[in-house]
């Protein structure tokens, strides 16, 4: 694969982005809400770089205790501290002549931030406990769900360390921004579930795709990914139904402005309520008698 999944214009662009980042040996700065694929965008820019031969280091910075975060991205020697019974390679020594991906670095230590704008601009490393700088050939991509900009305000990120990361920033649409692709995804990773588990062909119903459609997807592609790994596992038959999915109705299509309400919409609330009208109009925030007026609008028939 040569680019994020998708054929929205959004993606179009990030995939544009994504290649050209990829020539340079810059630094990156990736944003996105959590979900998007900030991860598999830092190893599409490095498997599309001439550093592919090398090895793509990744690092959460939120996943490691705030005592041990220098250690662990810059190593130590053994006895540098009570504990260290052995010399450890940091992160970015174990990345040298790849790609280091330093994920959720707003949650880095302001004085580990320090220490990272240095072997930025010089290349070397001081491994804690040692007496030497070690010269390391290493790219660094770093991702973050939430603005720097807003980091900065509050002073828990360097405006100069964010300067020297942000060359070249990129920024990964979530998935209600490029909606028409949700389908074409959900498509691909029900694919992907009936191969892995070995199981007969599976598809999804027309509702069930009203529902993919038209949820807001908070928690974007990997929510997706794993309501559909639900779905595979709860579905029974061929045809995937909106109940297998796990999204609750009221959370999909609790509405203010009924006015724009599609007739596919409609008819998955009324058919998930099992026709209690007094349920649907209490959902759609609406009366019974403007419920009555919709149904008839969209010519949709109440036998259940």
């Amino acid at each position: 694969m040569t680019g994020l999944s998708g054929a929205s214009k959004a993606i179009e662009v990030t995939n544009k982005r994504i290649s050209q980042y990829a020539a340079s040996d810059s630094e990156v700065l990736i944003q996105g809400e959590t979900g998007v694929g900030k991860s598999r965008c830092a190893r599409l820019i490095h498997d599309l770089s001439n550093r592919n031969r090398g090895p793509f280091v990744e690092l959460n910075c939120g996943s490691i205790p705030r005592g041990l975060v220098e250690s662990e991205l810059f190593g130590h020697e053994k006895g540098a501290f009570t504990g260290a019974i052995k010399t450890h390679a940091g992160y970015i020594r174990r990345a040298h002549h790849g790609t280091l991906f330093l994920d959720e670095i707003g949650d880095m230590p302001l004085e580990v931030q320090a220490h990272l704008l240095h072997f930025l601009e010089s290349k070397r490393i001081h491994s804690v406990g040692s007496d030497r700088d070690d010269l390391i050939d290493c790219r660094i991509i770093a991702a973050t769900n939430e603005s720097v900009e807003t980091l900065i305000g509050r002073g828990e990120f360097r405006k100069d360390l964010f300067y020297r990361l942000n060359v070249l920033p990129i920024t990964i649409p979530s998935l209600r921004e490029r909606s028409e692709d949700i389908l074409l995804l959900a498509d691909e990773f029900l694919q992907f579930e009936i191969e892995s588990l070995n199981i007969d062909n599976r598809t999804f119903s027309g509702s069930c795709y009203t529902v993919l459609r038209h949820y807001s997807w908070p928690g974007n592609i990997r929510e997706l990914k794993n309501v559909i790994k639900r779905a595979v596992v709860l579905s029974h038959g061929q045809s995937i139904e909106p109940e297998s999915l796990g999204i609750e109705v009221d959370t999909l299509f609790k509405v203010n402005d009924h006015k724009g309400m599609r007739s596919e919409m409609l008819e998955q609330v009324i058919r998930s309520h099992k026709f209690n009208m007094t349920a649907v109009a209490r959902t759609l925030n609406i009366s019974r008698p403007t419920l009555y007026r919709l149904i008839k609008k969209h010519n949709i028939q109440l036998d259940s």
